[in-house]
């Protein structure tokens, strides 16, 4: 085994890199988890400024609506400055503004917007504007269609009134929010693992097929089957250190929040990813020992491959075409091995099969062209 234990010790080399990105990687699993982890939402209270021209009952009804729930300040319009005004939502110092014209009445009955509204449309602050005066302005126009007369504070006590809803959930909620996080957290870790193994694999290989390295082995009785099963079992050991560090670090991360969670399918497609990946590697490393480019192989079939077969972003949004290539690529059968929360092994069967077909084909050709670089040489 003397091709497997040097080749580890070109890996051991590289331990503190190896932990670093380690780290980095479920550093950002952390953050994830813990961004992802409030189930309700709480409106915030806006801190407005009013400029009143109409001084109407229209006007006076929003008014006291918005400071219900929030602190509308009516300022001096004789004094106003717009561009203070602009300046202060810059500065943050206020959410908006609201500017109620003077004809706001007429305007009501004409169905016409009646009042100006300014705020940073980057923050959710102002879709919270927007829709307090929209609910104002629905209800009291429906009174209004109703009852041929204004009744703001009618109004403003409907707005007021909440009731209890308990919604039938047709699936379980928190099951089904347990399997998107781990979905999300597998195909980002197929990536990575993808990513991660053909820039140190290769990095290590390069090292290692050094021209005096390479003349000791080409002039050894050592036969390829040999020598690539050596090396096949050193980057395999390597590569499951790395999902076992994932997998179960996930999974002691989300530690009594996997129900629902099919698990042993993921714990499967990882090992396949890792496989394939490794057996990309052969054929890259028959290829070619330049580490530039290895890296840049490494980096644009990863990036292209996570692209093209859904991990980046969902197919759903991506045109036919696309669509169409993904069928042909292993990630995107990576993906098909854990879809669906309660998806069994004969539906993971078909795609485990591709990749794993995949994998094989790319071992055969690795043999194949490391056999004739030997013999060249």
């Amino acid at each position: 085994m003397t091709v497997f234990k040097g080749i580890l010790l070109h890996f051991w080399k590289y331990k503190i890199l190896i932990l670093i990105l380690l780290a980095a990687f479920f550093g950002f699993a952390i953050m994830f988890s813990q961004g992802n982890s409030s189930d309700n939402y709480n409106s915030e209270s806006l801190r407005l400024k009013v400029i009143d021209h109409s001084q109407s009952d229209i006007s006076r009804g929003l008014i006291e609506y918005l400071n219900v729930n929030n602190e509308a300040e009516i300022i001096n319009e004789e004094k106003t400055d717009i561009e203070a005004l602009e300046e202060e939502i810059f500065l943050s110092a206020i959410d908006g503004f609201i500017i109620i014209p003077p004809d706001a009445q007429p305007r009501f009955m004409d169905g016409d917007p009646v009042v100006e509204t300014t705020s940073d449309r980057r923050t959710s602050k102002h879709l919270q504007l927007q829709t307090a005066i929209q609910q104002y302005f629905m209800f009291l126009k429906a009174d209004f269609d109703t009852t041929g007369t204004l009744h703001p504070n009618e109004t403003i006590e409907l707005l007021s009134e909440s009731i209890d809803v308990k919604i039938h959930e047709s699936v379980d909620v928190e099951a089904q929010s347990n399997f998107d996080y781990m979905k999300n957290y597998t195909n980002f870790a197929g990536y990575w693992i993808m990513l991660f193994l053909l820039i140190i694999v290769g990095n290590v290989m390069s090292e290692f097929n050094s021209p005096e390295l390479k003349q000791r082995i080409n002039v050894s009785p050592m036969k390829t089957g040999t020598f690539m099963y050596q090396m096949i079992i050193s980057q395999i050991v390597v590569g499951l250190v790395v999902v076992a560090f994932m997998f179960f670090g996930a999974v002691a991360l989300r530690s009594g929040e996997l129900s629902g969670v099919p698990l042993g399918k993921m714990l499967a497609a990882l090992i396949l990813i890792t496989a394939f990946t490794l057996s990309i590697h052969y054929v890259i490393g028959a290829l070619t020992t330049n580490k530039f480019i290895i890296n840049g192989l490494a980096n644009f079939i990863a990036i292209g491959m996570a692209f093209l077969s859904g991990v980046m972003m969902p197919l759903e949004v991506m045109g036919e075409t696309a669509q169409n290539i993904a069928q042909y690529l292993p990630l995107y059968h990576f993906t098909q091995i854990y879809a669906e929360a309660d998806i069994t092994w004969s539906e993971s069967a078909f795609p485990m099969l591709v990749v794993a077909l995949y994998t094989i084909a790319f071992l055969i050709i690795g043999m194949i062209v490391e056999n004739k670089r030997k013999i060249s040489s």
